[in-house]
């Protein structure tokens, strides 16, 4: 058989950064730092470790741990954590021949990294998830909203179309007769605004692609692409979407669709430091890209979302060309 990443020990830099990292972890799990220095104090007397797999020895650290913190629930919880670590691959030896030049990663890596979780981005598909929702109104609901929109626009229009100074009344009649049609012109116009101007996805992928390249080394990279390519780390993805989309999801007749085992898994992974930094990356920063490229655009041209259509000079507007290419006598 074929030895894996796993199978291989531990180099001497590759032993002193797990040890380094799963100090933190005990650290920050422990409610007594007395505690937990016992165990880093047990962990720096060992000399057994060289030569060990990673398993070998997270499962060594792990009987320390145990020696010296008897709370069960806090055992349990940086054994779940240790359990994670285990799951990530050793830095496969061609990515130990590449280089990093200062925190810029392998661009291959960001991309392969991107394609496994933009998807599952809470700013991604939106349309698609409110499409999909039960909605949270009654038909006869609906259809009452329906009307009341659909009879607000028409008094903004009338209120436009008594103050045009261009149509005749005849021609008014006939914008009139038109409202429906001319509310769905002024619709795409809003519409196509927000789509050209405020491409969100577009920039969500932007902000993911600037994080990870400038937040991960290509080791980094790596683990989290082995990470997210199986269950686990699927898991956690649609943990975090469903959770940031909860308010929209349940606003609109959804369920959310998690388990405790996704919970479980999303909590294990974002108590390590790979996994907290990843979410920053993921979330935070992504978003922050995104917000600031939205307000770029607002500052630039504060009709970029089209909605200026709706000002009574330009619904006239509107109306007097929908009155050139269409009205006949």
């Amino acid at each position: 058989m074929a030895q894996t990443d796993s199978d291989r020990p531990l180099d001497a830099k590759s032993l002193a950064a797990l040890v380094k990292e799963l100090k933190g972890v005990v650290s920050k799990s422990t409610p007594d730092q007395k505690d937990a220095a016992a165990v880093a104090e047990k962990w720096d007397r060992r000399k057994d470790l060289a030569g060990k797999t990673k398993k070998q020895v997270i499962n060594l650290l792990f009987e320390d741990v145990k020696s010296v913190i008897k709370d069960s629930g806090t055992q349990y919880q940086i054994y779940s954590i240790f359990s994670f670590y285990k799951q990530i691959p050793d830095e496969s030896p061609s990515a130990q021949t590449q280089k990093t030049n200062g925190v810029m990663s392998n661009p291959a890596s960001v991309n392969k990294l991107v394609d496994l979780t933009f998807s599952m981005h809470p700013y991604v598909g939106i349309e698609e998830q409110l499409a999909s929702l039960p909605g949270s109104k009654s038909g006869a609901d609906i259809k009452a909203a329906v009307d009341e929109e659909r009879k607000n626009r028409i008094a903004g229009f009338d209120d436009a179309l008594k103050i045009n100074v261009k149509l005749t009344p005849d021609q008014k009649s006939f914008v009139r007769s038109n409202y429906d049609k001319l509310i769905k012109m002024a619709d795409k116009i809003t519409e196509d605004a927000i789509r050209t101007n405020f491409p969100t996805e577009r920039w969500i992928k932007e902000g993911l692609q600037q994080s990870f390249t400038t937040k991960f080394s290509l080791k980094e990279l790596t683990s989290l692409i082995a990470y997210f390519q199986g269950t686990s780390g699927q898991q956690v993805l649609k943990y975090v979407r469903t959770s940031n989309m909860a308010e929209l999801i349940t606003g609109n007749g959804g369920k959310l669709d998690f388990t405790e085992a996704d919970k479980a898994e999303h909590d294990k992974f974002v108590a390590t430091p790979l996994g907290a930094k990843f979410k920053t990356a993921y979330l935070q920063e992504a978003i922050a890209h995104e917000k600031s490229k939205e307000d770029a655009v607002r500052f630039g041209n504060p009709n970029a979302d089209g909605f200026a259509v709706y000002e009574p000079e330009n619904l006239n507007k509107l109306f007097n060309e929908f009155v050139a290419e269409t009205y006949k006598k």
